[in-house]
């Protein structure tokens, strides 16, 4: 059975609607975004896939639901995370090493090079809408999908 690391970029989009003080062009994709969120969060928490979270994603997503949706969504939000039967909070200890190196080869954000790092570590299939991440973990070798450039089906059947 296939790993799979989740970014905040897809948690937070699987939440929050786009704003719509978007250009229209962007707010459209963001839209169709979101959708490939929820339906992606959705598919993962009823199979039999683990779902792993880096620690870091879970002070990222409180922070930005909080900040953009207030601080009660944002409680329901973590306490889901950690409390759906297939997903895992994965520690820094479990991984520290490898975000390092991910840091030090590629030049990624810190909070990038732990989500990466995981991935790396795990040899696990690694989800994000966030471009600049998607292109350091293709370096490394990590396989990666960039959810907005892919269909849910598509991803699931990667799964499986």
């Amino acid at each position: 059975m296939e790993e799979v690391v989740l970014d905040s970029s897809v948690i937070i989009k699987s939440i929050l609607k786009p704003s719509r003080w978007l250009s229209e062009e962007v707010y459209s994709r963001e839209l169709e975004t979101h959708h490939k969120a929820r339906a992606l969060v959705k598919a993962l928490k009823s199979s039999d896939i683990t779902v792993l979270i880096p620690y870091p994603v879970i002070v990222e997503v409180a922070a930005v639901i909080s900040r953009l949706a207030g601080r009660e969504l944002a409680e329901r939000v973590v306490e889901s995370l950690r409390t759906t039967k297939n997903y895992i909070v994965v520690y820094e200890e479990e991984y520290r090493d490898e975000a390092l190196k991910v840091a030090l080869l590629t030049g990624s954000s810190g909070f990038d090079a732990y989500i990466i790092g995981l991935a790396w570590n795990r040899d696990a299939l690694l989800i994000t809408d966030d471009e600049s991440m998607s292109r350091h973990a293709e370096t490394l070798g990590v396989k990666v999908v960039l959810l907005r450039n892919t269909d849910v089906e598509d991803i699931m059947k990667q799964l499986h």
